[in-house]
C-alpha cells in the first residue's frame, strides 16, 4: 500500500482545492510556524476517522471549515480525500487504487466515501483495521505525541503493540462479542421475567387442569359405575321377569288342569248350580279383583318406597349442588373483584402510558422546536455575518474616502497657511503684546477702582459728620482720574492695534473649514459614518455572540432534552411490558371467571333438574299413595261383597254337601294355584315396573338411554357390591375436590404453548450466551498468542534498536500484570550508556525522543506501516541523534513511506522529496512539492555548519534557479549549511527542477 495523494478542500486553512502528490522514500514537509504544516496531519488524521475536536485543536467540528479571512469569505463545507495504492492487496478491496474521502457540512452533517461509494465510519475504520494506519495507530506522531508515547501510563502503551500485532480486529469483535453477550443476557432476564410470570400461571393451571382432568375421569368413572349398577339391576330384573314368566306360565297351566277337573265335579251339579256357579264364578271374579288389587297395592306400596328413596337421593344430591353453587359464586365474586382490580391496574399503566407517550411527544416536539430556533439562529448568524462584511466593506470604503479628505484638508491647509504667510512666531508675539496690553489696562483699572472707592467713603463721612471737603482736594482727585482715563484710552487704542495686528495674523481661510459646507463637515459626517459603521459591527458581533451562547444553550439542551426522551422511551418500553403482563393477567383471570361462571351455570342446569325431579318425585309419590288409598277402598268393598256371595253359596250348596268336601279341596287346590299365580303376576308386574324405573331413571339423570348400552350388559363380571364400593369411593373422591375449573384444561393448553415457546427461546438464547462466550474466549486465546509473539519480537527489536541509537545501554519491555495478557499495561525502562536502569519517566527530552524513535523502529521491524507522518519528533534531537534518525529513516524508507514535518537542516537533507507549505495570502495555506533527483548526495549527510551565515536572495537564486528554496519564505533565513547539498548537487551536473507546483 502506498499514499499516492492528499486532496484538502475547505479545511482549516486550506481555502482553495489543494492537491498534495506524495513520493516513495522520505518527504520532508517544510514551512515556518503557523503556515498550515500540521493541519495536513490534522486532515490525515480527520479523513481516517478522527472525532474528537480536541484532537484537531479545534473547540467543535464545525471550526475545521475554512472560516474566513479579511479577504475571503467562510465556506460551508470542509473536505479531505486520500487517495492510496493497493497493488498489493494489503487493503480487503480488490482494486488497484482506493479513495477515502470525508465531508463535513457547517451545520453538522458528516459523509464517508469509500471509491465514491457512501460508507459508515465504521467501514472506514474497519479497512484499516492492523494495518498500522488510522487516526490512533502508529502511521500518525504527531507534535508531542512521540513523549506521550513515554509519558503515558502503561496500560495507554497498549496499541501500539495492539496494532503490529494485528489484533485490532479480534479486540474489537471480541469487544461485539462481549455487547452481544451482555445483550443476549439483558434478553435472557427479559425473557426469564417473563417466563416467570407465565411459570406462575402454568403452575397454577397444571394443577387446575390435573385437578378437572381428574374431575372429568372421575366423573366419568361415576356414570361408568351407575350404569354398570344400573345394567346389573336390569340385568337381574329381566332375569326375575323371564323367570316369573315361565313360572306363572307353569302355574296358569296347572290352574286351568285344577279347574277343568273342578268344572267336571261340578258339571252333574250344573243343573242344580247354576245360581252356585254363576255366585261361584261371581266369588272367583271378585277373588281375583282381591287378588290383584292386593298385587297392585304391594306394587304401588314398592313404588312410592322407591320413589321415597329416590326423593332422598335427589334432596341430598340438590343440597350438595346448592353447596358447590355457593362455593362457585364466592369464588367467581372473588375473580370479580380481581378483575377489577387487575383492569385498575392496567387502566393506571396505560395512563402512565399516555403521560409517557405526551411527554415524549413534548420533548420530541421541543427538540424540533430547539433545532429549528438553532437553524434560525445560524441563519441569523449568516446573515449578521454578511451584514458585518457589507459594514467593513462600507467601513473600509469611509476609511479611504476618510484618507482622501484628510489628504485634502493638510494639503489645502498648507496651500491657505502659504497664501496667506501665516507665521507662527508672529501670531505668538502678538498674543503676548496683546496679554500684556491687557494686563496693564486691567491693574490700571483696579487702581483706580481703589481711588473712587475712597472718594466715595470720603462724601459718605463728610455727609454723616457734616463736615465740608476740600475743593483743591476734590480738584486733585478729579485730575488723578481724568489722567488714569486718558492712560486707559491710550491702553484700549493700543490693544485695538495689536488686535487688528492678530487678525491680519490670523488666516482666513479657516472659516472656510469650518462652515457647515466645509471640508471639516464633510470630514465629521464621515467619521460620523465610521463610527456608526463600526457601533453596527460591534452591536452584530455581541448579537453574534448572544446567537452563538443561545446555540450553546440550546444544544446543551437539546443534549438533556435527548437523555430525557431516551429515558422516558426506556420507561415506555417497560410500562407498556408492565401493561401487557397486566393485561395477560387480568385475561387469566377472566378466563377463569369464564371458566367458574360456565362451572355455575352447569350446576345450576343441574340444581335445577334436580329440584324439577324432585318434584316430579314427590307428586309421584301423591299420586301413588292416592291410588293406594283408593285400592284399600275397593279391596273393602269387594272383600265385604265375597263375604257375602260366601255365605249366599254356603246356603244354597246344602243338596250338595256330599261333594261339598271334594269341591272344597278343588277350589282349595284352586284357591292355592290362583294365589300362586296372582303371586307371581304381582311379582312380575313389580319387574316390569322396576326394568321401567330403571330405564326412566337413567335417561332422566344421564340424559341418554340405557337400552345404548344394553351389549355391556352381559360383559359385566364384576360383582355389585364392589363396583357399589368403587362407585363410594369415586363420589367421595369427587367431593373432596372441591370447586373445579372446568375450562383449566383448555387455558392450560395455550398457556403451555407458551410456556414452551418462550422456555425454547430462552434455551435458544442460552445456547447464543453459550456461543458468544465459546467465541470470546477463544478470540482472547488466540488475541493473547498474537499479542505474545509480537510483545516478545518488539522487546527484542526495542533493546538492539536503543543500543544503535544510543551506541550502547538498554532497554526492556515489561508487562505489568503478566497473568492478564490482554489488560496488561506495558512499562519501559532504559539505561542510556553510563546511567542505571530506570523508568522512563527520569529520563532527559531528548533521551526520551530517541527512546521513543526506538520503539517506533522496533514496532516497524515487526510490522511496518505502509506509510508514516512524523510531526517534528526530531525537535529534542541533538545534531548527533538528528544523523542516527535520518539514518533510520533512509533505511526503512524502502519499506514504508515517510512524511516528515522538520525544522531541522539535516532531516532535510535526507529526503528525496521536499513539499514547501507557505502562506502568500494570510490565512491560506499553499503547497510546492519539489523532488530532489539525485540520490548520492543524500547518502553522505554533511555535518552542520559551524556559523549560519545569511545571504542574499539573489545568492540563493543564483545557486538554486528557485525563487523561494527549500519552502523558505525568508531569503535572510537561507544559510550556507542550506547551499551546500543544492551545490553538491549543482556540481554533479544535477539540476533540481520544480516538478510540480498546486495550490
Amino acid at each position: 500500500m502506498f499514499l499516492k495523494s492528499l486532496d484538502i478542500f475547505g479545511f482549516k486553512s486550506f481555502a482553495d482545492r489543494t492537491r498534495i502528490e506524495f513520493a516513495d522514500g522520505i518527504t520532508a514537509l517544510l514551512g515556518p510556524n503557523g503556515c498550515g504544516k500540521s493541519n495536513v496531519v490534522d486532515a490525515i488524521k480527520w479523513v481516517l476517522g478522527e472525532q474528537a475536536s480536541k484532537a484537531m485543536r479545534a473547540e467543535k467540528m464545525e471550526d475545521v471549515i475554512f472560516n474566513g479571512t479579511e479577504n475571503r469569505k467562510p465556506l460551508n463545507v470542509a473536505e479531505v480525500t486520500l487517495t492510496l495504492a493497493n497493488e498489493t492487496g494489503l487493503l480487503p478491496i480488490d482494486v488497484p487504487e482506493i479513495q477515502i474521502k470525508r465531508r463535513l457540512y457547517r451545520s453538522g452533517e458528516s459523509e464517508y466515501f469509500i471509491n465514491s461509494t457512501p460508507v459508515k465510519l465504521k467501514d472506514v475504520r474497519e479497512l484499516f483495521w492492523d494495518t498500522g494506519v488510522g487516526k490512533a495507530a502508529y502511521s500518525v506522531m504527531e507534535q508531542g505525541k512521540i513523549d506521550q508515547i513515554l509519558s503515558s501510563k502503561p496500560e495507554e502503551r497498549r496499541y501500539l503493540f495492539e496494532e503490529a500485532a494485528g489484533i485490532t480486529r479480534y479486540k474489537v469483535r471480541g469487544a461485539e462479542a462481549e455487547r452481544k453477550l451482555e445483550k443476549t443476557e439483558e434478553n435472557m432476564r427479559q425473557v426469564e421475567g417473563i417466563l416467570g410470570e407465565v411459570k406462575r400461571s402454568y403452575d397454577s393451571l397444571k394443577i387446575q387442569a390435573e385437578k378437572t382432568l381428574k374431575y372429568r375421569a372421575l366423573k366419568e368413572d361415576i356414570f361408568q359405575f351407575e350404569l354398570d349398577i344400573q345394567l346389573l339391576r336390569l340385568k337381574q330384573f329381566n332375569t326375575e321377569r323371564d323367570h316369573r314368566a315361565e313360572e306363572l306360565e307353569r302355574l296358569t297351566k296347572a290352574r286351568d288342569a285344577c279347574k277343568a277337573e273342578l268344572d267336571a265335579i261340578n258339571k252333574s251339579l250344573e243343573e242344580n248350580m247354576d245360581v252356585v256357579n254363576s255366585m261361584e264364578e261371581k266369588l272367583v271374579q271378585h277373588q281375583k279383583e282381591i287378588y290383584g288389587l292386593a298385587v297392585e297395592k304391594n306394587a304401588k306400596e314398592k313404588e312410592a318406597k322407591l320413589l321415597a328413596e329416590q326423593r332422598l337421593e335427589a334432596k341430598a344430591k340438590i343440597q350438595q349442588n346448592e353447596g358447590r353453587e355457593r362455593a362457585i359464586q364466592n369464588k367467581i365474586d372473588e375473580l370479580i373483584e380481581d378483575a377489577e382490580e387487575q383492569d385498575g391496574v392496567v387502566r393506571d399503566l396505560k395512563k402512565r402510558l399516555e403521560e409517557i407517550e405526551k411527554n415524549i411527544a413534548a420533548f420530541e416536539e421541543n427538540i424540533k422546536l430547539a433545532s429549528a430556533q438553532i437553524g434560525e439562529n445560524d441563519g441569523a448568524l449568516r446573515r449578521a455575518e454578511a451584514e458585518i462584511a457589507e459594514l467593513e466593506a462600507e467601513r473600509a470604503h469611509l476609511e479611504k474616502d476618510l484618507q482622501t479628505i484628510t489628504d485634502d484638508i493638510v494639503a489645502a491647509l498648507d496651500a491657505g497657511l502659504k497664501n496667506a504667510g501665516y507665521s507662527a512666531a508672529e501670531r505668538r508675539r502678538t498674543e503676548e503684546a496683546v496679554a500684556e496690553v491687557l494686563q496693564r489696562l486691567r491693574t490700571m483699572l483696579a487702581g483706580r477702582e481703589t481711588m473712587l472707592r475712597d472718594l466715595v467713603a470720603m462724601v459718605d463721612r463728610a455727609l454723616q459728620g457734616g463736615q465740608s471737603i476740600q475743593p483743591s482736594e476734590l480738584r486733585r482727585l478729579a485730575e488723578t482720574l481724568a489722567t488714569a482715563l486718558a492712560e486707559g484710552a491710550s491702553h484700549a487704542e493700543k490693544a485695538q492695534e495689536l488686535f487688528e495686528n492678530y487678525r491680519r495674523a490670523t488666516p482666513s481661510f479657516i472659516d472656510d473649514f469650518l462652515a457647515p459646507e466645509g471640508i471639516i463637515t464633510r470630514k465629521r459626517a464621515l467619521d460620523d459614518k465610521i463610527n456608526a459603521a463600526k457601533e453596527a459591527v460591534r452591536q452584530r458581533r455581541e448579537k453574534i455572540a448572544q446567537l452563538r451562547s443561545e446555540n450553546d444553550g440550546l444544544g446543551l439542551k437539546i443534549e438533556e432534552y435527548r437523555k430525557t426522551l431516551e429515558d422516558l422511551r426506556v420507561n415506555r418500553v417497560r410500562m407498556a411490558t408492565q401493561a401487557q403482563s397486566a393485561e395477560e393477567q387480568a385475561r387469566l383471570i377472566r378466563r377463569e371467571l369464564a371458566g367458574q361462571e360456565a362451572l355455575l351455570k352447569t350446576v345450576q342446569d343441574e340444581l335445577f333438574l334436580d329440584r324439577k325431579r324432585f318434584d316430579e318425585i314427590a307428586e309421584r309419590i301423591e299420586d301413588a299413595e292416592a291410588e293406594i288409598a283408593e285400592i284399600e277402598r275397593r279391596g273393602r268393598r269387594l272383600t265385604e261383597e265375597l263375604e257375602n256371595l260366601e255365605r249366599d253359596i254356603a246356603q244354597r250348596n246344602g243338596d250338595v254337601a256330599g261333594k261339598q268336601e271334594s269341591i272344597k279341596k278343588k277350589m282349595t287346590e284352586l284357591s292355592r294355584f290362583q294365589q300362586s299365580i296372582e303371586k307371581v303376576h304381582l311379582e312380575l308386574v313389580q319387574s316390569e315396573t322396576e326394568i321401567r324405573n330403571i330405564k326412566e331413571n337413567f335417561r332422566e339423570t344421564h340424559s341418554r338411554d340405557l337400552m345404548e348400552f344394553e351389549e355391556r350388559m352381559f360383559t359385566i363380571t364384576t360383582p355389585t357390591a364392589e363396583i357399589r364400593e368403587k362407585l363410594a369411593a369415586a363420589r367421595a373422591t369427587l367431593k373432596d375436590l372441591g370447586s373445579v375449573n372446568l375450562m383449566a384444561p383448555e387455558e392450560f393448553q395455550e398457556t403451555k404453548e407458551r410456556y414452551d415457546f418462550l422456555s425454547g427461546q430462552l434455551a435458544d438464547l442460552q445456547k447464543a450466551r453459550d456461543d458468544l462466550a465459546r467465541i470470546t474466549a477463544e478470540i482472547r486465546a488466540e488475541s493473547s498468542e498474537l499479542f505474545l509473539t509480537t510483545y516478545n519480537r518488539i522487546k527484542k527489536n526495542f533493546h538492539n534498536m536503543f543500543r544503535r541509537l544510543f551506541g550502547g545501554g538498554r532497554a526492556e519491555l515489561r508487562l505489568s500484570d503478566p497473568n492478564h495478557v490482554l489488560e496488561s499495561g506495558i512499562e519501559i525502562y532504559a539505561q542510556p550508556p553510563g546511567k542505571k536502569l530506570e523508568n522512563i519517566t527520569l529520563l532527559s527530552g531528548g533521551e526520551k525522543s530517541m527512546t521513543a524513535v526506538a520503539l517506533l523502529f522496533a514496532t516497524y521491524m515487526v510490522k511496518p506501516s505502509p506509510f508514516c507522518f512524523l510531526d517534528e519528533i526530531d525537535a529534542a534531537l541533538d545534531e548527533q541523534n538528528v544523523l542516527r534518525f535520518v539514518q533510520l529513516l533512509r533505511e526503512f524508507g524502502s519499506t514504508s513511506q515517510f512524511i516528515v514535518i522538520t525544522h531541522n537542516k539535516k532531516t532535510v537533507t535526507g529526503a528525496r522529496t521536499l513539499l514547501g507549505v507557505t502562506m502568500e495570502e494570510s490565512g491560506v495555506t499553499k503547497v510546492i512539492s519539489v523532488r530532489l533527483e539525485n540520490e548520492d548526495a543524500l547518502d553522505n549527510p554533511p555535518e552542520a555548519a559551524a556559523e549560519i551565515e545569511p545571504i542574499e536572495d539573489e545568492d540563493v537564486e543564483a545557486e538554486t534557479g528557485m525563487e523561494l528554496p527549500l519552502g523558505v519564505d525568508d531569503p535572510s533565513q537561507v544559510t550556507e549549511a542550506d547551499l551546500r547539498p543544492i551545490r553538491a548537487n549543482r556540481n554533479s551536473n544535477n539540476r533540481i527542477p520544480i516538478m510540480d507546483e498546486k495550490s
